[in-house]
């Protein structure tokens, strides 16, 4: 699929209202029967209006599955932008704040189960994997990187490879992705996930230091 998700977007209230409930409903019918199980007919029956309404801003059923992707991912990457234009000196502030910001929504309930649905679907389609890719985890480094060259240029960090640092800082989910991906509970880790941010934050600044800094 290497269409935009959106073929025309709603230019009235009604209409982005329209959608956002299109979401909802197809996002709860998705996780509750499966993708291929759903319907478009059963979407309408649920959300009302007509199937012309999802024809028009989205071609299909995949062209609606791939635009609740890409609105949730804009839920994760919007707090980077927001982080950007912090008007802060306090790097470690902000980067922590960050972190807080991104942990709610990665741990939120239905954000672990639509992932475990995107894993299902994505895999037997690599023009979807690749397009859901682009919009997510490509997005959030760039963004990340582009905070972090920020941050570089006004003296907070030393940091001469933002987007690989970026990949790094992301890293941070690594744990908690794989636990939601087979479905662990989030709440059995074993630590305080305040300090273990406040952790990852402070070793990753000090690993962000000019050379000549380092004892």
């Amino acid at each position: 699929m290497k269409s935009s998700a959106i073929k025309q977007l709603p230019c009235t209230q009604r209409g982005a209202d329209r959608c956002s409930l299109l979401f909802e409903v197809a996002t709860d019918l998705f996780l509750r029967y499966g993708y291929e199980k759903v319907s478009l007919d059963q979407i309408v029956e649920h959300a009302g209006g007509s199937k012309a309404t999802i024809y028009k801003y989205f071609g299909s059923k995949k062209g609606l599955f791939i635009a609740i992707c890409q609105e949730r991912c804009n839920k994760f990457t919007h707090q980077i932008e927001l982080a950007c234009q912090r008007d802060s000196i306090d790097i470690r502030q902000n980067l922590s704040e960050l972190l807080f910001d991104l942990y709610s929504i990665f741990s939120d309930d239905k954000s672990t189960a639509f992932g475990r649905l995107i894993l299902l679907i994505a895999q037997n389609d690599q023009d979807l994997a690749q397009q859901l890719y682009s919009f997510g985890p490509r997005r959030a480094h760039q963004l990340l990187a582009d905070l972090l060259q920020q941050a570089h240029e006004c003296g907070q960090i030393y940091c001469t490879r933002p987007l690989d640092s970026a990949v790094y800082f992301l890293g941070f989910f690594h744990d908690i992705h794989w636990r939601t991906m087979v479905n662990l509970p989030i709440s059995n880790l074993d630590i305080n996930i305040k300090d273990h941010i406040h952790y990852v934050v402070d070793r990753f600044i000090e690993g962000h230091q000019k050379p000549e800094k380092i004892q």
